[in-house]
């Protein structure tokens, strides 16, 4: 049997929420480092995608890692271990260039982003209100992304908005690390059983429900900018677009947080799911205005951050037990970074607008994947924890 575990508080949750979402912040900084890189003529245009590839896969092996070292060693050791590292490997970039060191350093930055990560899920796992912890911990990595993302482009050191950038990230891992401080020694996950797997097909289909989604989003995302070169737009209106959709992000996130307990969870998955393939059929639609443009845009990243958390909510309709959900990150990422490479080769084969039809399929496979996919073994929610 699993064992059951105490309840966290909820300074140990807020706590968690912060180390995890110091560890995401790198999304947010991405479009600046990665265009600063290409500025400063440290890294090759062509080998941008491929970096962001190899971070975000690489933070999937940290997140598991991390799962297997909490339970087995304390999580306020492990934490400063990850922020430390997180933020001598930002710090030991500054300066460098070249495709391999940059490759190498990211793939280590990633891993300890991971493990960060890892506080957070374990944490929110061990709440009652699932769907609302994880929506607040969107909420909370979106702003603190969109904080840096709009204040990084206006600060250098040493005239570098590279390392201005890294400089940004090792900070927010010493953030983590002193956050980790005063983590208690007992957030350990649900230890697995010998009756049933975490993984079980039910599960699967949730988590790869999960990565399809992200995915999606983010063969839209990756492409955005581009799509609106090609129809003529200037680079001034990508960042008024981006600003506003990141503030429709906040706001779902928020309103998945006070309305999401009264929506069952997989039915609402598959809405959003198929109203993501119509707001992708509206950018093309709406290619044309400006304004129409900023419009989906604004849904966009509503539904995008709204969605999110019920996928939590699915997989603990699954396994109560909340073993799953601590899985979610890895597929997410795993599907963030894979999904778009694909649109990519679509891209590369046809035209820009092939992003968009690629992203409006994986949104409907998702609809169709989850419409079809059973609660094979699982039994009615029980709450294990308090908020």
């Amino acid at each position: 049997m699993t064992a059951v575990l105490s309840p966290v508080s909820g300074r140990t949750l807020a706590l968690s929420i912060l180390i995890g979402s110091c560890a995401l912040l790198v999304l947010g900084v991405h479009p600046v480092l990665l265009g600063a890189l290409v500025q400063e003529g440290r890294l090759a245009d062509a080998q941008v995608g491929n970096l962001v590839t190899i971070e975000m896969l690489a933070i999937v092996p940290g997140s598991l890692a991390g799962i297997g070292l909490l339970r087995r060693i304390g999580a306020r050791f492990i934490a400063v271990g990850a922020g430390l590292a997180m933020g001598g490997i930002n710090l030991f970039l500054v300066g460098q260039s070249g495709m391999t060191m940059l490759a190498m350093t990211r793939a280590v930055a990633g891993f300890s982003e991971g493990v960060l990560v890892a506080i957070a899920l374990v944490a929110i796992s061990r709440v009652a209100r699932v769907e609302r912890a994880s929506a607040i911990f969107l909420a909370v990595q979106t702003l603190m992304q969109a904080i840096v993302a709009a204040t990084l482009p206006a600060v250098t050191i040493a005239g570098s908005r590279v390392d201005a950038a890294l400089a940004a990230l090792a900070i927010a891992g010493a953030v983590a690390a002193l956050a980790a401080l005063a983590l208690p020694a007992e957030l350990r996950p649900t230890e697995p059983d010998s009756e049933r797997g975490a993984l079980t097909p039910a599960s699967l289909a949730a988590l790869s429900c999960a990565g399809l989604f992200l995915g999606a989003i983010v063969s839209v995302w990756g492409y955005f900018g581009l799509w609106l070169i090609h129809y003529g737009y200037p680079p001034t209106f990508e960042g008024t677009a981006v600003s506003l959709c990141l503030v429709a992000q906040v706001v779902g996130a928020l309103a998945a947080a006070r309305f999401g307990e009264r929506l069952p969870s997989r039915q609402t998955i598959i809405g959003c799911a198929i109203v993501g393939a119509g707001l992708v059929g509206a950018f093309y639609l709406a290619r044309g205005s400006a304004g129409a443009i900023i419009a989906v845009s604004l849904a966009f990243g509503f539904v995008w951050l709204f969605t999110l958390p019920f996928f939590a909510g699915w997989l603990i309709e699954i396994d109560p037990a909340r073993r799953a959900v601590l899985y979610l990150t890895a597929f997410q990422l795993g599907g963030a970074a894979l999904l778009p490479s694909l649109a990519g080769i679509a891209v590369g084969a046809w035209s820009i607008n092939a992003a968009l039809m690629f992203a409006g399929c994986a949104f409907l496979l998702l609809a169709m994947t989850a419409s079809l996919s059973t609660r094979t073994g699982a039994v009615p929610r029980t709450e294990t924890a308090n908020d």
